[in-house]
């Protein structure tokens, strides 16, 4: 596809450096704050359920990369996530809506009955832009944060609960416990075993990185942490992540999310974590008052847009 001189096509394995260098660009110019490393973005690009060949855009002007969207399929829920950007100095020349005009044919046409994006509250440009391409609001999302150095993390004692990490071998028992502890949550899409094993082993996690409580043999519930230490080398502060935190619903209303959530903030803190940050839904009520419990403060809001594609 050509238009206003750009062409619109797929990724091809030796567009990865480019890839990497519009992330670079596009963070040097917005100031945004938000780096992403280029191993992560090689991990990302290679999880088994997104194929970039396929599921990956660009927009080419001159040989040049200058603006991407990704199209990341779930077929067990009917829905697309979409995600992309446009480089600071080829912005408002019509190139975001042309690539995600693409995205949502191919979605369409791969099954999916809605597309959704995700986008920072403050950012002006994105929701106009969502408005134009016919997304509509439905969610909001809170990120929070929550500085090691500033509290004091009370002692857990296991009682008739286990916490221990994660095992080698054991992606089978997060897989359950997490497809278990999300079933019918708003946004969740059910994970493949080969799903959980890809993403325990990131450069960001390791299954050590993961803490599972256990009443007996049974897992009955768990705390996902991630560390980004090696994220961004000029940050000041070590970066952890509440990455999921879930509890079996027979297991519920126990106390086992609180003692869970301080075993793997005593984690981070174990490897030398400083600020810990985590997102949740703004309208689970319950999972915000226990963020905040211990200490965790809203640091931004994300909005979610869908618009049905069938």
């Amino acid at each position: 596809m050509r238009k206003n001189s750009f062409v619109i096509r797929n990724y091809r394995p030796s567009d990865f450096d480019s890839y990497v260098r519009l992330h670079g660009e596009t963070e040097q110019l917005d100031r945004s704050g938000r780096h992403v490393s280029k191993q992560r973005l090689a991990e990302e690009l290679g999880h088994p359920s997104f194929h970039p060949e396929n599921d990956l855009f660009f927009a080419e002007r001159s040989g040049r990369i200058i603006g991407y969207v990704s199209v990341f399929l779930e077929p067990g829920i009917g829905r697309a996530l979409l995600d992309g950007l446009v480089h600071p100095l080829h912005r408002k020349k019509g190139i975001a809506t042309e690539l995600f005009g693409c995205a949502f044919r191919y979605a369409r046409d791969a099954g999916s009955k809605v597309a959704q994006i995700c986008i920072a509250e403050t950012s002006q440009a994105a929701k106009k832009l969502a408005s134009h391409l016919g997304l509509r609001f439905i969610r909001n999302f809170v990120e929070m944060q929550l500085d090691l150095h500033k509290i004091q993390l009370p002692d857990v004692k296991s009682g008739e609960y286990i916490f221990r990490n994660l095992r080698r071998g054991e992606a089978h028992k997060l897989t359950d416990i997490q497809n278990r502890s999300f079933a019918n949550i708003w946004g969740f899409n059910p994970n493949t075993q080969d799903e959980i094993a890809y993403r325990i082993n990131l450069s960001s996690c390791s299954p050590e990185d993961i803490i599972m409580a256990y009443e007996g043999d049974k897992p009955v519930g768990y705390c996902w942490t991630r560390l980004f230490f090696k994220e961004n080398p000029a940050a000041e502060k070590v970066k952890g992540e509440i990455h999921m935190l879930g509890v079996d619903p027979d297991f519920r209303k126990k106390g086992i999310g609180r003692k869970v959530l301080l075993v793997g903030l005593s984690h981070l803190r174990s490897k030398d974590v400083t600020i810990v940050e985590l997102t949740t839904d703004g309208e689970d009520q319950v999972a915000w008052a226990l963020y905040e419990s211990v200490g965790f403060k809203k640091w931004m809001m994300m909005e979610w847009y869908e618009k049905k594609l069938i």
